[in-house]
């Protein structure tokens, strides 16, 4: 192949994951047009949440070394640890979401280097099927970089979480795992225990009870399950509006109103919200995911798909791309030889 001609290949390609991504965007976030802009069904006060705030937060994580996120700001280890799973596999679709060109760069390390970053748990937020099954997760180290570790959680598939049922981050996965393979039922099921262990101020589930903090990224799950259920035609979640709000209300304290990153957890005294805890990525991504994104809807659109045998105009999209990227890669290897 001449040097002219490899020359014109590379800036096609270069093109083509640009196209891509700006699809990407696009299919995630139609509806952000401004800084301040928000989830047409959420209630007004929760314009108290900056997205430019947010977007900048994440970005100011980004550690370029390594081309990925560190998890935490202040708190020793994680100020200086880097998780490809979960924070990085969130962290660059909240990242595309909010518009930042740091989505790319984040989306081709976990692509190039850990085969997507996938740990079969919170790949359900991004419209993957998981196991029916929960398992006990651990941190590999796969790498140091100037001072930082890069880890990955992985699930240790021989020993299974038997009471997954007592967490409220577990539920909501297991719902949305069983919205993915078509049935609303069991979401509503799980959506309704779910609901239980609300005691007026978070979800008290056992890590509630064990460490007497709430977390904050359980009512933004709540609220994309919420938004899950919606979108599949459920009622019954309209009978815990006064949870959706109250969660939306938690994740407006929340956000730090000078770095825009949202606060991990938060205790009640007296009777008041008092938010505590650092701001981490994995956290804030999921927050701008569950309040922003399509994805809750796409979850939605898989279970139609899968009822109806229909094909979702994103897989199109994918698919289209995938075969363009292999025909270079054909005609590359054709021309080589």
């Amino acid at each position: 192949m001449s040097l002219k001609l490899q020359e014109t290949m590379r800036r096609y390609e270069s093109a083509l994951l640009m196209l891509s991504m700006i699809v990407l965007t696009l299919l995630l976030a139609p509806s952000l047009v401004g800084d301040d802009t928000v989830w047409e069904k959420t209630p007004n006060y929760i314009s108290l949440l900056s997205l430019g705030k947010l977007r900048t937060f994440l970005e100011k994580q980004y550690v370029p070394q390594a081309g990925l996120l560190r998890a935490a700001t202040m708190v020793s280890p994680d100020n200086t640890t880097i998780y490809v799973a979960n924070d990085n596999v969130l962290a660059a679709r909240a990242l595309a979401v909010l518009g930042s060109p740091l989505a790319e760069k984040v989306m081709s390390v976990l692509y190039n280097n850990f085969s997507g970053g996938w740990n079969g748990k919170i790949d359900v937020l991004l419209c993957k099927s998981i196991p029916d099954k929960f398992y006990k997760p651990e941190k590999e180290v796969v790498g140091r970089i100037d001072g930082y570790i890069i880890a990955y959680e992985k699930m240790n598939t021989s020993v299974v979480i038997t009471d997954w049922y007592d967490y409220a981050d577990l539920l909501v996965y297991h719902a949305l795992n069983k919205l993915l393979q078509g049935s609303r039922a069991e979401a509503e099921k799980a959506f309704l225990n779910l609901t239980r262990m609300w005691d007026g101020y978070g979800f008290k589930d056992n890590f509630v009870k064990e460490h007497g903090v709430y977390q904050v990224y359980k009512c933004a799950l709540f609220i994309y399950l919420y938004r899950a259920l919606e979108d599949a035609g459920s009622t019954i979640i309209y009978g815990y509006q006064d949870i959706y709000e109250k969660c939306l209300e938690i994740i407006a304290k929340a956000q730090d109103p000078v770095k825009g990153g949202i606060h991990t957890d938060y205790r009640v005294v007296n009777g008041k919200i008092v938010i505590q805890g650092d701001m981490n990525t994995e956290t804030t991504s999921i927050v701008v995911l569950a309040l922003y994104s399509n994805y809750p809807e796409w979850i939605c659109f898989n279970a139609i798909r899968r009822e109806d045998n229909m094909f979702f105009f994103p897989e199109i999209i994918i698919v289209a791309i995938t075969l363009v990227l292999l025909s270079i890669i054909c005609f590359r290897e054709k021309n080589s030889g």
